[in-house]
């Protein structure tokens, strides 16, 4: 018998939420509301553990059913290609069609860390972890939001939010 591969879903992580562990696990905090067409963002913790959840599925049926579902594909994909990569929010899957959760990590978005606390090794660390993304062949594009960048608890830099990258496997070698 033959399956489809567009139906089946990549094993998870042991302990992983499903929608019934969203729907009753309490939220740590709500990073962001989301609006019309934005996902509930919010960081959850389960069995010891902290997620970021991003959630459509309170938007409206057409957003939930369209953008929503598309958004939450892409950056699963895009995170799953950068699995191991410190740096980038790891252990990322889908919950369902409406949301994806993957390992919060603590930070601080660079637009408010104190400008005493940047220095260089931050800078050259932050190349660094987007030379290896390139790697991978994944493009970012949302670089230029400070909030998309963090400074971790140890001073090294951190890069969430892969909704909008674009992966290079298909582009031209040049």
């Amino acid at each position: 018998m033959q399956t489809d591969a567009r139906h089946t879903r990549m094993p998870r992580e042991r302990g992983a939420l499903t929608r019934d562990d969203l729907d009753r696990c309490r939220a740590v905090t709500s990073i962001s509301p989301g609006r019309w067409a934005n996902a509930n963002v919010r960081l959850v913790e389960e069995s010891g553990a902290q997620w970021v959840v991003k959630d459509f599925r309170l938007r409206p049926f057409i957003v939930r059913n369209t953008i929503g579902r598309l958004l939450i594909m892409r950056e699963v994909k895009g995170l799953q290609r950068l699995a191991g990569l410190e740096g980038v929010p790891g252990h990322a899957f889908r919950v369902d069609a409406h949301a994806i959760a993957y390992r919060f990590v603590p930070g601080t978005p660079l637009g408010i860390v104190p400008t005493t606390c940047l220095n260089t090794a931050f800078f050259s660390g932050l190349e660094a972890l987007l030379s290896a993304i390139h790697a991978r062949g994944v493009v970012h594009l949302d670089v230029r939001n400070a909030n998309n960048i963090l400074m971790t608890t140890d001073g090294r830099p951190a890069l969430i939010d892969f909704q909008s990258h674009i992966g290079t496997a298909r582009f031209p070698a040049a």
